[in-house]
């Protein structure tokens, strides 16, 4: 079976850096199966692209190769891996991009990128994505050992999400994560979190959340779906990444609760 390549860039959709890097993969191997999580990465955001590949990778066939191209530090002494988990590959710089995803996975081990004989010939200082990355992931897809690549190195830059915690008032105090193309606001609160917090502090389960955003409180219904409320009323429901996520329905969540990411919320609960 195959190994697809799938892209994650912050070079925008319908950049001719993509182009480029898919005319490099396929002049390699012509029967390269190319796809695309986003190009869409905010620039040079490094913790909205691992957060993303986190909660997406699994729904990739196994062997799917990860070409993960979100480098603020390119042309420095930072290095190009490749990272085999139990099941993916994982290829970018070792900024912390790639730690979540195949750490969620299990990472096996870790390739130091240094066999300039599966570089391009010439390498430039700002583009390592077409220039090395790139046909990395096409050899491997064509079934090179990732030992001719480079050593095995014992370490790579990690990325840890915070985790929600509760503070000094009882609140539960969680992280904005990302704010999505609708302006859905989505949290680092987990479900099956979320509801071991109300067993084991024996708190009632209740049809509405009250959310402190800075001083100003909110009574927001907890729903299944969006349109389970009015148009234009709040929300909070767990979206398919399994997160909290407060949204409006057929509005901007964003908007409306004046939150970006990386912005607190707050889960006041009541016994």
């Amino acid at each position: 079976m195959g190994r697809p390549i799938v892209f994650l860039t912050d070079f925008g959709e319908g950049s001719i850096f993509v182009g480029e890097m898919k005319g490099v993969i396929l002049k390699i191997n012509p029967n390269a199966k190319i796809l695309e999580l986003t190009n869409s990465i905010r620039p040079q955001n490094v913790f909205q692209a691992a957060f993303l590949l986190k909660y997406s990778y699994k729904y990739f066939p196994k062997n799917t190769i990860f070409l993960c191209i979100v480098d603020p530090e390119v042309g420095s002494e930072r290095k190009p891996i490749v990272v085999k988990s139990s099941n993916y590959y994982f290829i970018g710089p070792d900024n912390g991009l790639l730690y979540p995803a195949a750490f969620s996975d299990g990472i096996k081990f870790v390739v130091l990128i240094e066999n300039k004989k599966y570089f391009l010939e010439k390498v430039s200082y700002t583009f390592h994505g077409r220039d090395i990355f790139a046909p990395v992931a096409a050899y491997i897809s064509k079934g090179v050992p990732l030992k001719n690549f480079g050593p095995t190195v014992s370490s790579i830059r990690d990325l840890v999400f915070e985790e929600p915690t509760f503070d000094e008032n009882g609140c539960l105090v969680c992280r904005v994560m990302y704010i999505d193309s609708f302006g859905n606001v989505v949290t680092n609160l987990e479900e099956p979190k979320f509801y071991s917090l109300l067993f084991k502090y024996n708190l009632t389960k209740t049809s509405n959340l009250y959310i402190f955003v800075g001083q100003k409180l909110y009574e927001v219904k907890m729903v299944k779906y969006y349109c389970e409320v009015g148009e234009g009323s709040p929300l909070a429901l767990f979206n398919s990444f399994g997160l909290l996520e407060l949204s409006i329905n057929k509005g901007n969540a964003s908007e409306y609760f004046s939150l970006k990411e990386g912005d607190v919320v707050k889960i006041r609960f009541f016994k």
